[in-house]
């Protein structure tokens, strides 16, 4: 922080914005930071009403861990229950329920790896592909939007900020092979 002589102020107001955070506020924002963008899709009721719902009209309830899976699925290709399960963060049981809800739904069939007939593998069926399409297109319009909100100024302090926490979440371990590209 600088000092400026009060001899040289001339009659200027001088206003200090104090925009640092407090210890319980980071944490707390970036809670609601994952909340926000993880991408659930509520269909029907509990839509906000922000003038964009058309994003999920015509798409069934998806919660967030179905999103996330549906979305790693088609970048996978084909993924066992534990790799998924590193990918999303959640321990190998919660997968397990998870990918029976998807089969259940008719959006992901089990079947045995090519290579290894002992593997069981997930994949996406032409009906999860759909979904996780329509799932990608709602959370790519509403990022899209939310960054659109912020000045350039926003978007490069926010860009910076996230390339931080990548590293410092890749240096946990927490991150994998996502880590941020330039």
């Amino acid at each position: 922080m600088a000092t400026v002589p009060s001899g040289q102020l001339c009659d200027t107001t001088v206003v200090v914005v104090d925009d640092s955070l407090d210890d319980t506020e980071l944490p707390r924002l970036l809670i609601q930071l994952l909340r926000a963008v993880s991408p659930v899709v509520t269909a029907g009721a509990g839509l906000p009403s922000n003038g964009h719902q058309g994003d999920a009209a015509g798409i069934a309830a998806v919660s967030a861990s179905e999103g996330r899976a549906l979305v790693e699925l088609v970048a996978a290709r084909g993924i066992a229950q534990g790799e998924l399960a590193g990918l999303l963060g959640l321990e190998k049981s919660t997968v397990s329920r998870l990918a029976a809800g998807l089969e259940r739904k008719g959006w992901i069939r089990r079947g045995r790896d090519s290579g290894n007939q002992r593997y069981v593998r997930l994949y996406l069926t032409p009906e999860g592909t759909a979904m996780a399409a329509q799932v990608w297109r709602v959370w790519h319009s509403r990022q899209a939007r939310i960054l659109a909100a912020l000045s350039e100024e926003e978007r490069s302090g926010l860009a910076a900020g996230l390339r931080g926490l990548a590293r410092g979440l890749a240096a946990e371990g927490l991150l994998g092979d996502a880590g941020p590209r330039r």
